[in-house]
């Protein structure tokens, strides 16, 4: 069973405080003790070196908190112990093992400083003493100390209370801290949850730390992908569309082509059948050369370049002189050069195909193409349409063409706006009182 993060984080937590109190505990019980002694030992000694400058029993023992005596080494050693401790009785200082030694003696007859400690068991504590020799005198700086294992027990003794205590108010606040942390948490993994159902939902968490840039993250990825889904529905259906168009298309030419085969079957071709024949399979290799072209529309294989859009515009107008009849293309630019940087190839097409269509489906005798000096052009001409809301879609043909010279298959349009969006420009028609207009601008892209 897996564990949440509360009772992680309440474990964890435990487990850092027991480790500290333990290792507090060890301290206190093993090296306190040798501690203590250590720094006893150094204010006994610095107040023997201050004595030694100062010469001044009093002052030294105020300011070190030590007792100084001093007996004379003339008589027996018995002599000498008994009068050490009639001293330290007037220091008040009563001590139940307290002897000085031979060695002792010795070691201050050759003028060396002896440092002693005189345990003095159920006293519970301890007598520290610095010998040395002062001219004919026995000098001994000494200080109490209790027994520090007595006074660690005692400490230890209320850390592990101390230590008890704390667990209790650990797992008490991090029960409260989980619940807050895990709040949000849960509040994500629905969200997250409901996502993956395809649901996308948002949450609005606000913690001001890392959960609430995580929600964030998740909001974004949510509104992603919910686009992303209504894009690939929206593709799905086109395609669909596409499928039903691309049938419709190629149904008639080959129902036409059967027929007329037939007829040739039974000699009953008047000397047009294969010219009829002839001129169906045409127009479905155009359909095949069209839908082609129109799925390459989807590639990024063609390369940028630099190039006036201007003069491409005029060269695509000049292309079209010979076979627009009696129609006129009127074309003003209120700029002589417009250069663009992209993909020439796409761009071309793009024009070529919206004048095509302006030239195959005009009603009247003039197309109008007006490029504007902030980048967008527009192509307007007369028209029949009443309705211009599937004009974008694949195989939609409004009304037949009126130049002999021209066929349409219904891909054009559908091609220039995809290749149009795939170079981020935005391909808009609009209707109105009988002319029709396409607007492309070539400065704000997408």
């Amino acid at each position: 069973m897996k564990q949440k993060i509360g009772t992680k984080l309440t474990i964890f937590i435990t487990l850092v405080v027991i480790f500290t109190f333990t290792i507090s505990l060890v301290v206190s019980q093993f090296f306190l003790p040798k501690y203590y002694l250590y720094q006893l030992n150094k204010k006994v000694a610095d107040a023997f070196d201050t004595y030694q400058t100062l010469d001044d029993a009093s002052l030294v023992e105020r300011q070190y908190d030590v007792t100084i005596i001093a007996v004379p080494l003339e008589g027996s050693i018995n002599d000498l112990n008994e009068n050490l401790r009639l001293q330290l009785a007037r220091e008040h200082i009563a001590l139940n093992k307290f002897w000085v030694s031979e060695e002792v003696l010795q070691d201050v007859a050759e003028d060396r400083t002896v440092g002693k400690l005189y345990d003095q068991g159920k006293q519970k504590s301890s007598f520290l003493v610095h010998y040395t020799k002062e001219g004919n005198q026995l000098v001994a700086i000494g200080a109490s100390m209790a027994h520090f294992t007595d006074i660690a027990y005692f400490i230890n003794r209320f850390n592990l209370m101390f230590l008890l205590l704390s667990i209790l108010v650990i797992i008490t606040l991090t029960a409260l801290l989980s619940r807050k942390l895990t709040k949000p948490l849960n509040e994500l993994q629905q969200v997250a949850k409901e996502i993956g159902e395809l649901n996308f939902q948002q949450t609005n968490i606000r913690t001001g730390d890392e959960i609430e840039e995580l929600a964030k993250s998740i909001n974004k990825m949510s509104e992603a992908l919910e686009s992303a889904q209504e894009i690939l529905t929206q593709r799905n259906l086109d395609l669909k569309q596409f499928m039903i168009g691309l049938t419709h298309e190629l149904k008639t030419p080959l129902a036409l082509i059967k027929v007329y085969s037939s007829g040739l079957e039974d000699g009953m071709d008047d000397g047009t059948y294969v010219t009829v024949i002839h001129k169906q399979v045409d127009r479905m290799e155009k359909i095949i050369t069209d839908m082609l072209y129109f799925a390459k529309t989807e590639e990024n294989d063609s390369k940028t370049l630099s190039f006036d859009l201007i003069e491409l515009l005029k060269e695509i107008i000049q292309s079209y002189q010979p076979i627009q009849g009696d129609k006129q293309i009127v074309f003003q630019s209120e700029v002589i050069e417009f250069m663009l940087n992209t993909e020439q190839e796409k761009v071309h097409f793009v024009l070529e195909n919206l004048i095509n269509n302006a030239v195959k489906y005009t009603t009247g005798q003039e197309i109008y193409i007006h490029f504007y000096s902030h980048g967008r052009l527009e192509i307007r001409n007369d028209t029949t349409l009443l309705d211009i809301t599937k004009i974008w879609h694949p195989f939609y043909v409004g009304e037949s063409s009126r130049n002999k010279h021209f066929s349409g298959t219904g891909l054009g349009l559908a091609s220039v706006k995809s290749l149009a969006e795939q170079l981020g420009y935005v391909v808009e028609s609009t209707l109105v009182r009988g002319k029709i207009t396409f607007k492309i601008d070539f400065l704000n892209k997408e």
